[in-house]
């Protein structure tokens, strides 16, 4: 029995164990910025004031961190708009209606829907919590107010007396009463308000007094008053007791859209349509302050009445009361997709009303995106190059996608244009209105004809050998033939095809064999179901309906093979249908708005969609699964999510994205942000889409699954003289290692005395002194802690404070900002390292060139004195400079710089990643004699001749200069690297990887280009590395900060112009390469340089060269090289471009075709010891010239040489 008790017991132990370490190991949530895709209609402060709650017309609420402006969760199951949304008092439920006519209540702990309220028969326009939470009210356009038991959801009371819309409802504190205001009466511009008794559901009293309609109610504090706002431009402030008019507040110049009491009663805020927020004193009615907020739809004022929130549109405005300025704005950063589709060439298009994006081929990336003006409809030729717009007025334009210049304008129209179309060849445009069909010559812009017989058109297209064109009717109530069939060069109707009944056509498409066509409806006039209808082309007989999407139908198009349909709906979601038996074969479910646009990928393998969830989803054909979504963000960047967790974008997107976990046993913090940068070395996979797409050659990362964290602890920072106190608090997840950071740079790796010890404390002090790292402590600095979990591996929030230690001046200089000290004071220090080995020729020559910029740069805005270049490169034929051992030299003595200093580390030569997904990158200094990966598997190999970035950061974070820069450019050569072109993939994700971790650790900024292997290294016209060419194509001109009359290199402008070019040069050769750039958050930018003419003129630029290939040479009689004289003079060649270096007339690699590259091929003929050689040289497929050369077998290098002059006097720059 005993041994049955200890048992159980530990079984007891062993279950609440477990269900403890469920409960705290929560599930993160990454949250892109997508915020909302709609007008917002409502906003509330919880009432602690930690968050605000919006709701809008994309029918979601979002929950907002107050102070960060950190999307917390997002709640969906509305069908229709969100019209308003509020906090119960005890901050533990969220009540919100929507135009569905219903009301949902929310656990704000959870974020789960509690119960739905139905009952109104119509848009429920205003809810409101009872002081005690047991009740909620509602105001509908039905003209009723409901009552409402929380718990059970039972409607206890509903309230009728109202001619019109209900627009505001509240309750009175002491739960007695409450006050409604309306549009009354109908037809009338009279608005009243209206008291009720809660218990018996009678009016007591009705408050007239405003001319038009009544916007917004509230009841004082104390209970006593009753405010009320109208589109009569005034408030009104009524007297509960006697329904006596006390005071009317005269001042807005427009509609007053929301009014509202402070906590203590002793003001009222009002909002009008013109974005002017009031403040006035009760009861008196005197204005206290005024400020215009560009927000004006709605608003709340936080518990303290510090903070009002106001919004318009979709975006979220901050407003310090006591200034009337805004202290923070959250904007809409995304929009919605409208339109997708692939170009020839395989890029992928998106697009909005306003403007559209290109996705690389490879889908590696968002390449660029263009604006254009608000259309209705959009087309895109077949080769992506040209786009056509149906604009809101009535014409159409044609702009170029590369550019997003208008093109020119198509003129013909007397009213709105809906839908444009291109032919196949595009040499042709279709487009619709409500009553013209024309076809236009797209060169011209010239009508070429009108379609008689057609009386409306929304979507237009053209059959797939040019012939034929399409039409579907929109909104023809009475037209049940709406689908017609046109002769494109005659004009004619052929036919029509009867099936849709009323409603729209949204959306048709032609089978790629031309043989059938598809059409998406709405189907039933008046209803919100839609049907996919499939046609014979050629004889108009209905083939086939497809049923089941619960709303319209807005996108259909055929698979490649002709096979499938996919259709995407008004219901959120997409279907594949068999085109021969008719049968539903999946639906694809996880948009959260209306799907708007569908296409398959070319080879049919997956399908992509766009929502006005501002997303587009990939799915996997075959298995229906989600494979990926892609974001669009702002002008230029990007995101793309999997559902297992892991994620790839852009930086700028990055500096937007966070991480969410739900900790529902948190009553006061439920909702906990993990910045990206805490979970990102875990799931970031740079080139995550082309993995997961076969574009690719890149393994997928393995990480564990994306599901329960165990938190960092919460940090709490104080300092006392030069004493910095560290408070921890153990948040279930452990206290692991805490870091400090002197103004970016780590200091201390693990401030605890005692790991062990010290992990699983509830709470932990610690102290530093931090008189210790004086010399890194400029006049003001800011010191930095992050504590990792008991895990290791999640890390905190950063916590920061400034700090300026007791004494420390400048010279008795006064602060300026950030860079304080007069600029004689300042130094520069770069250490500019080069290594030309194992195939690399220009690698020395690119650290001597921008040692050179650098040096001249910096001389002229520091003075010579100022400025110390340490140059360390090997070359072949000389000694070697860029040992490790002498690198690490140079590294230690820039421990002598000052916080006021800069430095700058380039390091040019071969790279290697080694350690697999989470390994380090390595660069190789003079003495390696391999750029294999394996070659770093001997430890010593590792010590003596490569640089680890782990090494990198230990070295580079004991320099105290603050403003500090890191340029690598190197060739990642690894065991079997393609030859490609100029850097024919992009940056490898573990050096990408390795990369992040050198920045965040450092403060450094840090810009990387990496090519696939020597050859594409060097594989440039230019005879450097593209990033080279690019920072000195900067360094003279293109890059610089203009002041008056005088040019200045600034770092973020010079680094980010670099990064902009290096593709465009790449591409422009045949190859890709985009560079790897991090600046540093919350510091502004510097200068390195000032550049005169002068400057500009001695740094050296080299001018693009021309490549020669030795193709091959054979000996006539024999059909083989039986001298090895092609290798020969490709020595030759070899050696003239090493001995020279950037001053070689002429480049060459080793890949077999290079756009625009000469060829030299050869014949040769022996007789004894004679040779004669017939020699040919190619541009492409052109003769540019041929010769003749002899020799003897004794001087093969002579003659190969010869050869090699005679090739060059025929091949021009």
């Amino acid at each position: 029995m005993i041994a049955m008790k200890t048992l159980l017991l530990f079984i007891l132990f062993f279950y609440l164990l477990l269900a403890s370490l469920i409960t705290y190991s929560q599930k993160p949530e990454l949250v892109v910025p997508v915020g909302h895709t709609e007008d917002i209609h409502s906003l509330a402060y919880s009432p602690n004031g930690r968050y605000v709650l919006s709701g809008s017309v994309d029918r979601t609420l979002k929950l907002w961190e107050f102070g960060t402006g950190k999307l917390l969760r997002t709640f969906e199951g509305h069908l229709y708009s969100v019209n308003s949304a509020v906090f119960s008092r005890n901050g533990m439920y969220i009540l919100s209606g929507s135009s569905d006519s219903t009301l949902k209540l929310w656990q704000v702990n959870t974020g789960k829907l509690v119960r739905t309220f139905e009952g109104h028969a119509g848009w429920v326009t205003s809810v409101a919590f009872s002081p005690n939470g047991k009740l909620v009210l509602s105001g509908s356009d039905d003209k009723t107010i409901k009552l409402w038991d929380v718990n059970t959801g039972k409607l206890m009371q509903t309230f009728e007396g109202h001619a019109d819309e209900v627009n505001s409802v509240a309750f009175s504190p002491n739960e007695k009463y409450i006050v409604s205001g309306s549009d009354d009466y109908y037809g009338s511009t009279d608005g009243t308000v209206k008291l009720w008794d809660v218990r018996t559901g009678t009016l007591i009293r009705m408050l007239k007094g405003h001319t038009d309609n009544v916007k917004s109610v509230a009841v004082s504090p104390d209970g006593k008053y009753i405010v009320s706002g109208s589109d009569d431009e005034t408030l009104k402030l009524w007297q509960v007791t006697t329904g006596k008019l006390i005071q009317t507040f005269k001042g807005h110049a427009a509609s007053v859209s929301s009014v509202l009491f402070s906590q203590d009663g002793s003001q009222i805020v009002s909002l009008d349509d013109d974005n002017s927020v009031r403040f006035w004193e009760v009861p008196t009615g005197k204005l206290i302050r005024t400020f215009e907020t560009f927000f004006g739809e709605s608003a709340d004022l936080s518990p303290d009445g510090k903070y009002l929130v106001t919004g318009l549109g979709n975006s979220i405005g901050y407003w310090e009361v006591s200034t009337g300025q805004v202290f923070q704005f959250l904007g809409g950063n995304t929009n919605p997709v409208h339109y997708l589709t692939f170009s020839s060439d395989g890029q992928l298009i998106t697009a909005d009303h306003t403007s559209f994006s290109f996705w690389s081929a490879n889908l590696s990336r968002r390449m660029q995106a263009v604006r254009v003006d608000y259309s209705s409809s959009i087309a895109f030729s077949a080769n992506g190059r040209q786009v056509l717009t149906a604009t809101q007025s009535d014409t159409l334009k044609l702009w170029d996608a590369n550019t997003g210049q208008l093109v020119r304008t198509f003129k013909g129209y007397s009213g709105y244009v809906r839908s444009v179309a291109f032919s196949p060849n595009g040499r042709y445009a279709l487009s619709g209105s409500d009553s013209i069909l024309k076809l236009w010559d797209v060169n011209t812009g010239k009508s070429i004809r009108t379609f008689k017989g057609y009386k409306s058109s929304y979507p237009v297209a053209f059959s797939p050998n040019g012939k034929y064109a399409l039409s579907g009717a929109w909104i023809e109530s009475n037209n049940t033939h709406p689908l017609k069939l046109w002769d494109v060069n005659s004009g004619k109707l052929i036919r029509t095809f009867a099936g849709h009944d009323k409603g729209n056509i949204n959306s048709l498409a032609f089978s790629p064999n031309g043989k059938y066509i598809v059409s998406g409806s709405d189907d039933y006039y008046g209803s919100t179901d839609g049907t996919v209808k499939l046609w014979d082309g050629n004889t108009g007989k209905l083939l086939h309906t497809f049923e089941g999407h619960e709303h319209g139908i807005n996108s259909v198009v055929f698979s490649p093979n002709g096979k499938y349909i996919v259709s995407g709906s008004g219901d959120q979601t997409l279907k594949l249908w068999d085109v021969t038996t008719g049968k539903l074969i999946r639906t694809f479910v996880g948009h959260a708005h209306i799907v708007k646009s569908v296409a398959f990928s070319q080879n049919g393998q997956f399908i992509f969609s766009g929502s006005y969830d501002h997303t587009t989803k990939i799915w996997n054909t075959e298995t229906g699964k989600e494979i990926a979504t892609l974001i669009t963000v702002d002008s230029s960047d990007w995101v793309v999510t999997t559902p297992t967790g892991l994620f790839d974008a852009s930086p700028g997107a990055m500096a937007l994205m966070h991480y969410v976990v739900n900790d529902s046993t948190d009553r006061d913090e439920p909702w906990k942000v993990i910045e990206l940068e805490q979970l990102k070395q875990r799931y970031y996979q740079p080139g995550l889409l082309p993995i997961l797409m076969g574009n690719s050659k890149e393994t997928l990362r393995q990480v564990p699954a994306f599901e329960g964290v165990n938190l960092p602890p919460s940090i709490q920072l104080s300092l006392k003289g030069d004493k910095l106190t560290v408070k921890l608090k153990n948040r279930r997840g452990g206290i692991g290692p805490v870091s400090v950071f002197i103004n970016g740079a780590e200091v201390v790796n693990d401030l605890r005395a005692n790991p062990v010890r010290d992990v699983n404390k509830n709470d932990l002090t610690l102290t530093l002194s931090l008189s210790r790292f004086a010399n890194r402590f400029d006049t003001l600095n800011t010191v930095r802690v992050v504590a990792l979990n008991g895990a290791n591996w999640l890390r905190s929030r950063p916590v920061e404070l400034n700090y300026q230690p007791a004494g420390r001046t400048r010279g008795g200089v006064p602060e300026k900002g950030e860079s304080a000290l007069p600029r004689k004071t300042v130094r520069l220090w770069a250490v500019v390292v080069g290594t030309s080995n194992l195939g690399l020729n220009f690698a020395h020559t690119d650290a001597e060139q921008i040692a050179n910029g650098l040096q001249l740069a910096a001389t002229e805005l520091l003075g010579p004195t100022n400025v110390s270049v340490q140059r360390l490169v090997t070359k072949p034929g000389a000694p070697p400079q860029s040992t490790k051992a002498e690198v690490v030299k140079a590294l230690e003595a820039a421990q002598k710089t000052h916080p006021e200093d800069i430095f700058v580390l380039h390091l040019s030569g071969h790279a290697i990643n080694y350690g697999g997904q989470d390994g380090d990158l390595y660069y190789l200094t003079s003495g390696a004699t391999s750029a294999d990966a394996s070659y770093l598997t001997d430890p010593a190999i590792r010590q003596t001749y490569a640089l680890s970035s782990q090494e990198l950061t230990r070295y580079l974070n004991l320099i105290p200069a603050r403003k500090k820069l890191l340029i690598l450019d190197v060739c990642a050569a690894g065991k079997g690297a393609e030859k490609l072109l100029v850097a024919a993939r992009d940056i490898p994700a573990s050096q990408i990887r390795a990369l992040d971790r050198l920045q965040e650790r450092t403060g450094f900024y840090v810009l990387a280009g990496s090519a696939a292997d020597a050859v594409s290294y060097e594989a440039s016209v230019y005879g450097q590395g593209l990033l080279t060419y690019a920072l000195l194509k900067g360094l003279r001109g293109a890059a610089l900060r203009r002041e008056g009359s005088e040019e200045f290199v600034d770092v973020e402008k010079w680094l980010g112009y670099a990064v902009e070019q290096v593709p465009l040069l790449a591409k422009g050769i045949g190859g890709i390469q985009q560079p790897f750039y991090r600046g540093i958050q919350n510091q502004r930018s510097f200068d390195v340089g000032r550049v005169t003419e002068e400057v500009k003129a001695k740094i050296r630029i080299s001018e693009p060269k021309p490549v020669l290939l030795v193709r091959s040479f054979q000996e006539e009689t024999q059909f083989d090289d039986v001298l090895d004289l092609k290798n020969k003079v490709e020595s030759a060649l070899n050696d003239l471009i090493a001995t020279r270096g950037a001053d070689a007339p002429v480049l060459t690699m080793e890949a077999k075709d290079y756009p625009g590259a000469y060829t030299l091929s050869g014949r040769y003929t022996l007789r004894g010891e004679e040779i004669s050689v017939s020699c040919k040289v190619f541009r492409a497929t052109v003769a540019v010239g041929e010769f003749v050369v002899t020799g003897t077998k004794s001087k093969l290098p002579e003659l190969a040489q010869s050869v090699l002059t005679r090739a060059q006097d025929l091949v021009k720059p």
